[in-house]
């Protein structure tokens, strides 16, 4: 693989694989390691794609593997509040009230959950692709979103208050 195809990869795919990794991880340290870790492993393996949307799922699954490990090997996960994280503008920069306060309570979401909740709703995969990537059933996909819905709509209930 030449140096000029791994710069291109990385400046194509590394702002979205940075976004999923860091929502995962709450980190920026961490999800920078899993990012490095993510391309070293494709410079490595070099591995040939059908199309561009293959080396695409392929660069995002790598990518979750490397988070899964990652939070399996440091039983101590990150704790960054959202508050904290906010206050950075790493993620919420150019966005509304509304989707910033999407984006805290996908952030506090269990890690199978959140996962598919970002790939369905921000990255825009259908369900047979999310199957696909996660290397899952699309019952478990829908089973996950169902579950994901369940609990983003019980949080936000919880902090609607009502007037009398």
């Amino acid at each position: 693989m030449k140096n000029d195809e791994l710069e291109a990869v990385i400046g194509q795919y590394s702002s979205m694989l940075y976004k999923i990794c860091f929502l995962i991880l709450k980190n920026e340290q961490d999800t920078k390691d899993v990012l490095q870790e993510t391309f070293l492993t494709f410079y490595t393996k070099n591995p040939t794609f059908q199309s561009e949307e293959h080396r695409k799922a392929w660069l995002i699954k790598v990518s979750q593997n490397k988070c899964r490990e990652f939070l399996r090997f440091h039983k101590k996960h990150a704790n960054v509040s959202w508050e904290e994280m906010e206050e950075t503008h790493l993620l919420t920069k150019g966005l509304d009230s509304e989707e910033a306060d999407l984006l805290a309570m996908i952030w506090d979401l269990d890690y199978k959950m959140k996962s598919v909740v970002i790939l369905y709703y921000i990255e825009g995969y259908s369900v047979e692709e999310i199957a696909g990537i996660l290397k899952i059933s699309q019952a478990a996909v829908k089973k996950r979103m169902q579950r994901a819905r369940q609990e983003l709509k019980a949080e936000y209930i919880g902090e609607v208050t009502y007037e009398e």
